[in-house]
């Protein structure tokens, strides 16, 4: 990009930026107007973030979601956490049964922060006053998938097939975790189990034997924690951890997304990692590329799925890991030049050729994952990023600072998802 179209592209994201408060979930909603237009007609707003590591951008998640569930009927929270624990912290967002930071203790480490706590204390309080119409959690991962989806398959059958009771019983006997509180010692011992076959196998006729059902009370929820369980055997049966497990946990998180839709008709709100909720096919610094949840959501959702980035320049991460700038040969790096701290942008706004080009010209964005290595900065991205193609809006912030650990008595979850 020479200085000249770089100053056009400079000036469009001062003049389109509409600046965004980033320090306190309390604040007055007024500023979120702006995503009003940006998610008019949306079912799903996916908000993929660059980091999970940063202070303000679960500060922005959060009043993105007070907006969207108070101002746009928005009724679902969907995150990259395993299936059935959604399902526990879900029953306590409806009834209160359990402890928020317990529950979040046996979750995925980025979700073991204060932020997300009060994400959680806030959908609680509301659900509270509209006990009639909750927001909901969705776990959208299948990564870990815990003893809840045994029991809950067995409950339905012992119900409405007791005769096909011990069958069942018998198929599930060499899969269940024995721990569910050590469920990262479950997946390692699968891992190193040298044949799978015969367990996938015994998983996925469970699936059939529930899914050939007559059906009744619960069937639907019974398949799919029954699904749930074959996916998590053939996710950690790949040879190639990222190649094939990426492409197979991209297109089963769109599933499980597009599924709980269609049963519950509500819209949602989707918090992913950038590289999962942008649409395209991105490419990693192993150099493999996957078709994305995002790409699978517009598919099925067409124009009513809306990719939000929501991006970072420099600051500090995950405990006080320093970031620098993006190179500014990556596609973002022109974000940190606009004058507001916070802002959000719309990317189909009018907008000049040199903007466009830049918009439209494939390139490198930053994705920061649990685990940054400063001196390796620039190879912390995704490649092949068409800025207005992946998104339709970008929610950036000039400086961060880091999430705040949440100090809980459970075992931390730290699993490396892929």
């Amino acid at each position: 990009m020479d200085i000249n179209d770089r100053a056009t592209v400079l000036r469009w994201i001062d003049e389109n930026a509409r600046p965004l408060a980033a320090h306190d979930p309390d604040a007055p909603p007024a500023d979120l107007e702006p995503l009003r237009d940006v998610a008019r007609d949306a079912t799903v707003v996916a908000m993929g973030t660059a980091t999970r590591g940063a202070h303000e951008v679960f500060v922005l998640l959060h009043r993105a979601l007070r907006f969207l569930v108070g101002e746009m009927g928005f009724r679902t929270l969907a995150i990259e956490e395993d299936w059935t624990q959604s399902v526990r912290i879900d029953e306590w967002l409806r009834t209160g049964t359990g402890d928020p930071r317990e529950l979040l203790g046996e979750s995925w480490l980025p979700w073991q922060t204060r932020e997300m706590l009060d994400t959680l204390l806030w959908l609680r309080a509301y659900n509270e006053r509209h006990p009639d119409d909750p927001v909901r959690l969705l776990g959208v991962d299948i990564t870990a998938t815990r003893a809840l989806a045994y029991d809950t398959v067995t409950e339905y059958v012992r119900r409405t097939a007791p005769d096909r009771l011990a069958e069942l019983r018998d198929l599930y006997a060499p899969l269940r975790p024995a721990d569910d509180g050590n469920i990262d010692e479950h997946v390692g011992r699968y891992r190193r189990t040298a044949d799978k076959r015969p367990l996938i196998e015994r998983a996925e006729r469970a699936h059939l034997l529930v899914d050939g059902l007559d059906g009744g009370e619960g069937h639907a929820l019974a398949v799919r924690h029954a699904a749930a369980i074959v996916d998590f055997h053939v996710f950690h049966s790949f040879s190639h951890p990222i190649t094939d497990s990426l492409a197979h946990v991209e297109r089963r998180m769109a599933d499980n997304l597009v599924w709980w839709h269609e049963h519950t008709g509500t819209k949602i709100v989707h918090w992913g990692g950038l590289a999962h909720t942008a649409v395209g096919d991105p490419i990693g610094n192993h150099g493999a590329s996957r078709r994305n949840t995002g790409a699978h959501l517009r598919d099925r959702f067409g124009d009513g799925y809306v990719s939000v980035a929501v991006t970072i320049d420099h600051g500090a991460v995950h405990g006080g890991v320093p970031v620098p700038s993006p190179p500014e040969t990556f596609a973002d790096a022109p974000l940190g030049a606009a004058a507001p701290a916070h802002y959000l942008l719309d990317l189909r706004s009018p907008a000049p050729e040199a903007v466009r080009t830049w918009l439209e010209t494939p390139g490198k964005v930053r994705t920061i994952g649990p685990a940054y290595r400063p001196e390796s900065d620039a190879d912390h991205h995704s490649a092949g990023a068409v800025l207005r193609a992946w998104f339709d809006a970008v929610i950036h912030s000039q400086e961060v600072t880091p999430v705040h650990a949440l100090p809980v008595g459970a075992r931390a979850v730290t699993r490396a998802r892929w």
